[in-house]
């Protein structure tokens, strides 16, 4: 029988050691103990019986119940998704207000299926966001929630309620998260022309794109004032500068008049696509406090101008009970991305949530998106986190990194000491010794394995109060006490969004700058091919870029807003290609990727090309014209008339029918 406690769906312990026999009571202990079993009701006192997370046992466990206690998802309907289902009077009048191209309105059947539709991803929604009734109703794993999802709407009543949503898992979630993004709006077929006969389309996009185009270089206020001369006669809706320039200075657009308008010259330094040479190897060379520190290590840097220097830094994250470091970076920065890498290391290792977690006053701290991870990351039942006091050095990591450098850091040969101002010698770096030795000290590449090599030092010494037992031994106590975390729980958290300044895709690609590192990116297809649609329509629109920082040399989501100021997923772009072009160092198959992407200059440029010769035979708006039309105003010695023009374009026209 299946029961709810704590909101999750849970079944008595003793089947599984008593009457199925599928483990021992051993066994049921020590996979509880080891969180194998997650227990939702303690058994202890007489008449009490333990119950356990279905959710959370094994595949083969879980199959066993639904055998002999039949399908928990049933009970997860009951106990749930109706409930949460209430009239949506917004919706309701959208769809009664609704009007098609014709002007009809949608039939009461199809408003209230349309609005019931609405009524059930509000019901979901409401569900997500209270965590215990989403865990109670459909479970705890990830990657089985929008299946629990689909099945709890399928077994809706359609008698009583009437709707349509997809059938699926995985296309009910894009349903529910394009209907996050665009409301009401998402349940209007996209061909009724509400929003479509607003663009600028045919021969008025033809008419004002070829004026544009033209060499003499019209203004917006020019282009539409003789576009205003003709609409009438043509029968063309009216139009605003507005619109005119929104519309021209879209990359579809632009890559035409910019061709017409300014020659090639101007089309390949905004248009063009450039390679990057390959330049590096050219040449050879629970509670938990987080906080970082200068690391007293001499290293090679060859932007000193003494080729050595201690410039890197150490973010270092310790479980405080312990005294082990389980997360942490070693870089110049010591700013929120080597927060980022340190967390992801110590949840990596820890797979639970500390209780307590403290940092210091450092502004990467203190932005929203880390505040937000932190939020994420401390225990949901009584965890909490904050700053250390600024200035009060009383805290618990002051002595664990005086003591990790003295006994760990010093060390090592090329250490330069606690400080330059120490004042007994032995607490000074032997500078003779580090001179003589110079040409042995480390690459800032080379320092990253002996900075783990320091961690396992440490880690593997003996713990200052628990003496017989290394800190690593120590970390290995019991814990009455756990909340279990996954890297996934937090993964969103970790990307990087940079909202607030939107990164320009350019003719050669997006340029990301990360800590002081620029980072070269292009939009490829699914055959690992540049994408050239993607770059005619978007070379120099501008994105909003969400990174993983700790995953640069994978792919970034490149995004935009839309007219509700959501964030929306435009496409992935990945690392760009580097090309070798000293022929000596190529290998197989170099020179013909080198070809492949060289050739998209060349097919960009034909293909606008064409795509202008057509416009202005489309349009009848040349460049030929228009000299015609100015010689024949300077020998009227004053600007043509309308109907002069038009016996102009006229002749034309017959002098190309000839």
């Amino acid at each position: 029988m299946y029961e709810y406690h704590n909101n999750i769906l849970s079944i008595p312990a003793k089947l599984l050691y008593e009457e199925w026999n599928e483990i021992s009571y051993s066994s049921y202990l020590k996979k509880c103990d080891r969180g194998k079993l997650v227990r939702t009701k303690e058994g202890k006192g007489k008449h009490n019986t333990a119950f356990v997370s279905f959710y959370d046992l094994p595949m083969d466990l879980q199959i066993r119940c639904i055998e002999e206690l039949g399908d928990p998802k049933e009970v997860a309907v009951v106990n749930g998704l109706e409930e949460y289902i209430v009239p949506d009077i917004e919706a309701t009048r959208f769809f009664a207000r609704h009007r098609k191209a014709n002007g009809r309105p949608l039939s009461q059947e199809m408003q209230r299926e349309k609005a019931t539709s609405c009524m059930i991803l509000n019901a979901i929604q409401t569900v997500f966001e209270d965590k215990g009734a989403m865990t109670k109703m459909f479970g705890r794993k990830r990657t089985k929630i929008w299946e629990n999802v689909s099945d709890a709407v399928n077994l809706l009543n359609t008698d009583k309620w009437l709707f349509k949503l997809p059938s699926t898992g995985r296309t009910l979630q894009r349903r529910y998260e394009a209907y996050r993004t665009h409301s009401y709006d998402l349940f209007i077929h996209k061909g009724e022309g509400n929003i479509n006969a607003q663009v600028l389309k045919g021969a008025v996009a033809d008419y004002i794109l070829s004026l544009y185009s033209l060499p003499v270089k019209y203004s917006v206020p020019e282009v539409l004032e003789r576009y205003n001369e003709i609409r009438k006669d043509n029968d063309w809706g009216s139009l605003t500068e507005s619109a005119i320039k929104l519309w021209l200075h879209e990359t579809e657009q632009e890559r035409i008049w910019v061709l017409g308008r300014h020659g090639k010259e101007a089309y390949n330094r905004k248009f063009k696509h450039t390679l990057t040479r390959k330049k590096d190897n050219w040449f050879p060379n629970s509670y938990w406090n987080i906080d970082g520190t200068k690391l007293d290590w001499i290293h090679l840097w060859s932007d000193s101008p003494i080729k050595q220097a201690a410039n890197l830094k150490i973010d270092v994250l310790f479980d405080v009970y312990s005294e082990k470091i389980i997360g942490s970076s070693l870089s110049f920065t010591e700013n929120h991305t080597d927060h980022f890498e340190a967390i992801r290391e110590a949840v990596n290792i820890a797979q639970c949530r500390p209780y307590y977690f403290t940092y210091d006053n450092q502004s990467g701290h203190k932005m929203s998106r880390m505040q937000d991870l932190y939020d994420s990351l401390i225990a949901e039942d009584g965890g909490c986190h904050h700053p250390n006091k600024a200035y009060a050095h009383n805290g618990p990591v002051e002595q664990m990194f005086k003591r990790l450098q003295q006994q760990v850091i010093n060390n090592f040969w090329f250490s330069d000491g606690q400080s330059v101002t120490v004042k007994l010698d032995d607490n000074k770096m032997n500078t003779d010794f580090i001179k003589e030795n110079k040409h042995m000290l480390k690459s800032v590449d080379e320092l990253k394995a002996a900075w783990q090599t320091a961690v396992n030092i440490w880690n593997s010494k003996p713990h200052p109060k628990f003496r017989n037992q290394t800190r690593n031994q120590v970390y290995q106590h019991a814990q009455p006490k756990q909340e279990k975390i996954e890297l996934w729980d937090i993964a969103d958290k970790l990307w990087i969004t940079e909202a607030k300044r939107p990164v320009t895709y350019k003719a050669h690609g997006l340029d990301l700058w990360v800590a002081d590192t620029k980072y070269q990116y292009e939009v490829y297809d699914h055959d690992g091919k540049i994408d050239l649609e993607f770059r005619r329509k978007n070379v120099g629109s501008k994105f909003i870029v969400r990174y993983d920082p700790n995953f640069m040399d994978g792919y970034i989501q490149l995004c935009q807003t839309d007219q509700y100021g959501n964030t929306v997923f435009i496409t992935n772009a990945e690392p760009k290609r580097e090309h070798e072009n000293i022929p000596a160092l190529m290998e197989e198959g170099d020179k013909a990727k080198w070809h492949e992407d060289y050739k998209v200059r060349e097919l960009e440029y034909e293909r606008d090309l064409s795509d202008y010769k057509a416009l202005i035979a489309r349009s009848g708006i040349t460049p030929e014209k228009l000299i015609e039309e100015q010689e024949y105003m300077v020998k009227m010695k004053r600007e043509l008339t309308k109907e002069e023009r038009n016996k102009v374009e006229a002749e034309e026209n017959i002098l190309l029918q000839l």
